[in-house]
């Protein structure tokens, strides 16, 4: 069987990662307030860098062992989010797809009035948004430095991670439902089919390797058994 380095690799794409935030605390800049078109910028490439972080973290919790106590009463910690903090908390966990989703629809505010065929006009008191409007970056920054703090410590995400498990673990025993995984199936969260930016690659590349790694825990695991 194939010996992957599993250490090396997340080493590796943790480097490739901390290269790529610099660039968007670069683009943030200093104030609280950046333009629409920035703002989605950053997005863009923030949640595939976000989505990276959480493979690579899946890989180093692998041989990671926790024993949690039983669940309190009332208890809804999962692992996945903790509340409102001074401090920025990175998460753990994909956004699951909604099962059912609701059809795309557009708020009356931004509804096309058409007054001939060849003709647009917005409603009136509305303003079309523009890309130099400026938007409040608090959020943006707190994600970004959540993300950092992780990857600051790698190893503190990894035994959080270990928790969440083996919190799921305890809850599939006693017949509680909870997520399988951290990260979802399918497609992870900022995919971008043939997408060529660096983040795309490093996201690809991140994602290949979680699979390879759940693939071999759960291959020990069904041998062990």
């Amino acid at each position: 069987m194939r010996h992957w380095p599993w250490d090396e690799m997340v080493k590796a794409n943790r480097g490739r990662l901390i290269g790529l935030l610099a660039g968007l605390f670069a683009m943030l800049g200093s104030g609280d307030r950046v333009t629409r078109i920035v703002w989605w910028q950053i997005l863009a490439r923030l949640v595939p860098m976000e989505s990276a972080l959480r493979r690579l973290i899946c890989v180093a919790a692998r041989d990671l062992t926790v024993t949690v106590g039983p669940a309190r009463a009332g208890s809804k910690a999962t692992g996945e989010r903790q509340g409102a903090s001074d401090r920025a908390v990175f998460a753990l966990t994909d956004v699951m797809r909604d099962p059912d989703p609701k059809p795309r629809s557009v708020p009356k505010a931004k509804e096309p009035r058409i007054l001939s065929l060849d003709e647009w006009v917005p409603r009136e008191g509305t303003k079309e948004p523009a890309d130099d409007d400026l938007l409040d970056a608090s959020a943006l920054f707190r994600r970004l430095e959540a993300l950092k703090a992780a990857l600051n410590d790698l190893p503190a995400q990894a035994m959080r991670l270990a928790r969440w498990m083996a919190r799921n673990e305890r809850s599939r025993e006693s017949g509680t439902w909870r997520r399988f995984h951290a990260i979802r199936s399918g497609r992870p969260p900022g995919h971008r089919q043939g997408g060529k930016r660096p983040v795309d690659e490093l996201l690809a590349a991140c994602h290949d390797l979680a699979l390879r790694c759940r693939d071999m825990v759960e291959r020990e695991k069904r041998n062990a058994a």
